[in-house]
């Protein structure tokens, strides 16, 4: 398990972000993680932190790519430079590697690790320099040679570049386990020849779960493989369709459009249906259509395919209630054969005492209905509506997943402000937030005409999402920009929040109610201040990072880290974006509190009611009897 130190992990990734790969652990080498993730060692920098990063370069000075892309021939030799940044307060040792690039479990941009051997394009990479000691808030660029073999294949072969910061901690058990964190930066590598884009759907299988309800409908989970068997990254759009044999269509839910599959890898999808009706044997459907990938150039004659499969979906609880219906008619029907008998003696003892069994169980049941009708008032009562962070515009207020997003603050900086910097938080993030736009000049964003700055996402919230492993958005997703004092500091001078909703797994419309936000002094603009806490970590135990825009930020790859406890209470950017915002859900849930209040109501009165006229008669019968 990774320590509590090194799950404080706050990242920042800037304009030019490539690829940024999870810190894991292992008992004996590196880790093999394979996401975008920040760096950290505890005691380095001030108060621990410790802050390095990746980015595209010349021989003098970082440049605005944000990432590296050639278009090669066999035997082709190219020479580029890569600039490694520390932000750090005391100087710092990375290793630099180059690797092949796969596709995580989610399918998001991966580097292999350093203990695992690269076969493609990561071999034809020759750095000047293994190992490099970055001094305190400054870079070093590292050239490197590209060279291409004679007898390589046409098509793509993806690689990348990676730094490390390589540890040896004590785990909770006392055992020394190393811990190994990089940031990295992607590079495509396409040969010229004749592309050939192939996807093909493997392994569907569905599973059908049933209901208690015999005239219900079930649900059912659909599992296939989608693998790039061409020689060209893709992306896919993908269709799930569940029908019965009556031609009726289930609900298919966590369906979702695959962004980048590189050639030879395959992801494996799951998606959920609901409203499945049990005909016996029903019918998964599964549409696959490539596309080329979002900013590459456009492939002719890209494939689409389909595959079905039947799957047994039998009514149990159906057939249940046939076999009790049967044999009650089977009841019935020998009770017809004995109607010459005479009535059993046991009979008359039965028929009068069963009116005051019934009147036993009416008093019983009152109370009973009471307390039910009394838990059933409390859960339909409205709960009290609250307030949302805002003064942050997020455009457009109605789109889709994969669109860009441009966020506006409502009001200027204060004076002083030198950067600024955003994240989004919610469901899928890590619970500090993941940052979109990394530490940049604030010159860099223009003023709208309130005097905010206008502030374009690189990338779509569905990027956002497969590069910190997960693919459903829900919910509601709240976005600060913080004023910051200088490039390298973490104080926030003030905080803009706003935010949007998912209506659907692949819509959103605005969610921002509230307004603008000002920290306590000295805040942190650093996701992650609450004391006492590390920052969470993704599944692997790296913490949160994102792919950064905008020229002038700090370089791709960069980010913030801590390895030590945060100082001082919960920080002002916390407090800005960690409501759970609702408003747009706010009045149809008013409407169906007030029914649900309504109806609970009546039967409490009922139950009431009843109970009162059962204390009554027993009474009066008491009376009588006296």
């Amino acid at each position: 398990m990774i320590t509590r130190s090194a799950r404080r992990i706050a990242a920042v990734l800037a304009a030019c972000v490539l690829a940024v790969l999870p810190a894991a652990e292992t008992a004996s080498a590196a880790s093999h993680a394979a996401s975008h993730t920040a760096a950290a060692r505890p005691g380095a920098g001030p108060n621990g932190r410790t802050t390095f990063g990746v980015q595209p370069s010349s021989a003098d000075k970082p440049d605005g790519r944000p990432n590296y892309s050639y278009g090669v021939t066999p035997g082709a030799v190219i020479r580029d430079h890569i600039a490694i940044w520390n932000y750090g307060a005391k100087p710092l040792t990375l290793n630099v590697y180059a690797a092949d690039a796969v596709n995580s479990a989610e399918g998001g941009f991966d580097l292999l690790p350093r203990a695992t051997k690269s076969s493609d394009g990561g071999t034809w990479i020759k750095l000047g320099r293994s190992r490099v000691t970055v001094a305190a808030r400054s870079r070093v660029i590292v050239p490197f040679t590209l060279t291409v073999p004679r007898t390589v294949t046409p098509g793509d072969h993806p690689a990348g570049i990676v730094a490390s910061l390589s540890a040896v901690r004590t785990g909770a058990k006392g055992d020394r386990v190393q811990v190994d964190q990089r940031v990295g930066a992607r590079m495509y590598l396409r040969v010229a020849g004749r592309l050939r884009p192939l996807l093909s759907v493997e392994d569907l299988r569905t599973d059908y779960h049933g209901t208690a309800n015999p005239f219900g409908t079930g649900t059912a989970t659909v599992s296939y493989t989608v693998r790039n068997t061409g020689n060209v990254r893709l992306a896919a759009e993908q269709t799930v369709r569940v029908h019965d044999a009556f031609g009726g269509i289930a609900t298919v839910k966590g369906s979702r459009d695959l962004a980048e599959i590189l050639p030879g890898n395959a992801l494996r999808i799951s998606v959920t249906a609901t409203g499945v009706l049990p005909t016996v044997r029903d019918t998964t459907t599964v549409s696959v259509d490539a596309v080329s990938v979002r900013g590459d150039v456009a492939i002719p004659d890209l494939p689409s395919l389909t595959r079905s499969q039947d799957f047994w979906a039998v009514p149990w609880s159906l057939l249940a209630v046939l076999s009790a219906v049967a044999a009650v008619a089977t009841g019935w029907w020998l009770r017809r054969r004995r109607r010459r008998r005479g009535p059993h003696p046991d009979d008359a003892r039965t028929a009068a005492n069963a009116p005051k069994k019934r009147a036993q169980a009416s008093r019983a049941s009152a109370p009973v209905a009471m307390v039910l009708a009394a838990l059933s008032l409390w859960a339909a009562a409205p709960a009290a509506h609250a307030a949302e962070p805002g003064g942050l515009n997020v455009a457009p207020r109605h789109g889709s997943a994969t669109e860009p997003i441009t966020l506006t603050a409502s009001g200027p900086c204060p004076d002083g402000t030198r950067n600024v910097i955003a994240w989004v938080k919610g469901a899928g993030f890590p619970r500090d937030g993941k940052v979109v736009v990394g530490n940049s000049e604030i010159g860099t964003y223009p003023a709208a005409p309130g005097g905010g700055r206008v502030i374009p996402l690189t990338y779509t919230m569905q990027d956002y999402a497969l590069d910190s492993g997960f693919s459903t958005l829900r919910g509601t997703y709240t976005f600060t920009v913080s004023c910051l004092e200088a490039p390298f500091g973490l104080k926030s001078l003030r905080d803009f929040s706003g935010s949007l909703r998912f209506t659907s797994k692949t819509s959103y419309t605005d969610g921002t109610r509230a307004t603008p936000e000002k920290p306590a002094a000295g805040s942190s603009a650093q996701p992650g201040g609450t004391a006492g806490q590390g920052q969470p970590s993704t599944p692997d135990g790296s913490g949160p990072s994102a792919p950064a825009g905008g020229p002038g930020s700090p370089p791709a790859g960069s980010a913030y880290a801590s390895g030590a406890p945060a100082q001082g209470g919960v920080t002002g950017v916390v407090n800005a974006a960690s409501a759970d915002p609702a408003g747009d859900a706010y009045g149809s849930l008013v409407a169906w509190s007030a029914g649900g209040f309504a109806v609970a109501l009546l039967v409490l009165l009922a139950g009431t009611a009843q109970w009162v006229r059962g204390r009554r008669g027993r009474a009066a019968r008491a009376d009588t009897s006296g």
